[in-house]
């Protein structure tokens, strides 16, 4: 049986000229309760003015489910998508939403979109560096995870006590969580997944494509290209880097109709906008010193074809964590939620985070 209760929405005046704020949401869906709240995080980034608030999902489980050491995911989208990224719906295919899926076996999942990407604040996107995207994660994180251990996040789920806190990110998000993690540390595990702490490369079709891939990179390291709008896109196969064969030909058709990276329309989970910083997460070490610096554990998942070159080798990166796990799902390229084989990694995930709690747990 599905129980849908919706909640009345209010629909706050946008600001003149601004884009449109969000409506606060909320509706219950096969006893999973879905709210959609706004974190204010200007404290976390002074140089960026005020308003600045983060767009945040948290999709809560039946608390009948959760282990005794609750679980929460925090999601991180890729650039140019958003944090329904973890929610995909698709006319005519079911079984897309990483974040109901999760919840459905217990565990607490919140999808988080950057500052300057989907529903976020969109500030002048050349003030945004490393430092802000880590710094205004964290205090999104403290917060949300506040609220949840509190029980202050809706009064129809209880406290949580102590939550058993993973940083989830694919692609940008990975990174992004890597940068956070490195310089805050509010996670007790990390799952950089679709990104490298060595360096981060797109795969191609031949080792020649691949080569002139980085190549286009050396701007970037040079000072004199600043964001991916300024990058040579010429002859870069993304379709080939991001999805595998299987997928849904229209499925495809969503995802890339609007045009990528540079999307001039964005499908419900894309992002028009991306931080110009993260042109830089494609240089080599970009992560180095940040994933140096993590002591909890780490799940670095891949595709079978992602933009991890040597998977393998990503554990030395990790050099003051105890327990670094690889993961490489089979039949996946770099948009892992687009994939047949999706679940696998999913699978992962749960299991892996449910076993860490528990053994935090004693």
């Amino acid at each position: 049986m599905v129980l849908m209760e919706w909640a009345a929405a209010i629909f706050p005046m946008p600001p003149p000229g601004g884009a449109p704020i969000f409506p606060p949401i909320t509706r219950v869906e096969k006893a999973m309760l879905i709210l959609e709240k706004r974190i204010d995080v200007r404290e976390a980034a002074p140089v960026l003015g005020a308003p600045l608030e983060m767009a945040v999902t948290l999709c809560l489980p039946d608390p009948a489910l959760m282990p005794p050491r609750p679980v929460a995911i925090f999601a991180a989208p890729g650039g140019g998508y958003s944090r329904r990224y973890f929610d995909l719906r698709f006319d005519a295919h079911d079984g897309y939403g990483e974040a109901r899926w999760h919840a459905e076996r217990g565990i607490i999942h919140v999808a988080i979109d950057h500052v300057g990407v989907g529903d976020s604040t969109i500030p002048d996107l050349s003030k945004i560096d490393f430092q802000t995207l880590a710094a205004t994660h964290d205090s999104c994180v403290r917060q949300v995870a506040r609220l949840l251990e509190r029980g202050e996040a809706d009064k129809r789920f209880p406290a949580t006590g102590p939550l058993f806190k993973v940083g989830m990110g694919q692609s940008m998000g990975g990174g992004v969580t890597i940068l956070t993690q490195g310089r805050f540390a509010p996670f007790d595990a990390i799952a950089p997944c679709g990104v490298s702490a060595i360096h981060t490369v797109l795969p191609q079709r031949d080792e020649a494509a691949l080569e002139k891939g980085k190549r286009r990179f050396l701007p970037v390291a040079e000072g004199r290209v600043t964001s991916h709008e300024q990058t040579d896109h010429e002859g870069v196969d993304y379709l080939y880097a991001f999805h595998w064969e299987d997928v849904p030909a229209d499925i495809l058709h969503e995802d890339m109709k609007g045009g990528y990276p540079i999307r001039e329309t964005a499908p419900d989970f894309g992002s028009l906008t991306i931080p110009h910083c993260a042109v830089r997460m494609m240089l080599p070490g970009a992560f180095a010193e940040d994933a140096a610096r993590v002591a909890v554990p780490v799940l670095v998942a891949n595709g079978e074809r992602d933009t991890c070159p040597h998977p393998h080798r990503e554990a030395a990166a990790y050099s003051a964590s105890r327990d670094v796990t690889i993961f490489i799902a089979p039949t996946m390229a770099h948009m892992h939620n687009f994939a047949s084989t999706r679940a696998i990694l999913w699978e992962k995930l749960h299991g892996w985070s449910r076993m860490l709690a528990a053994a935090a747990a004693g």
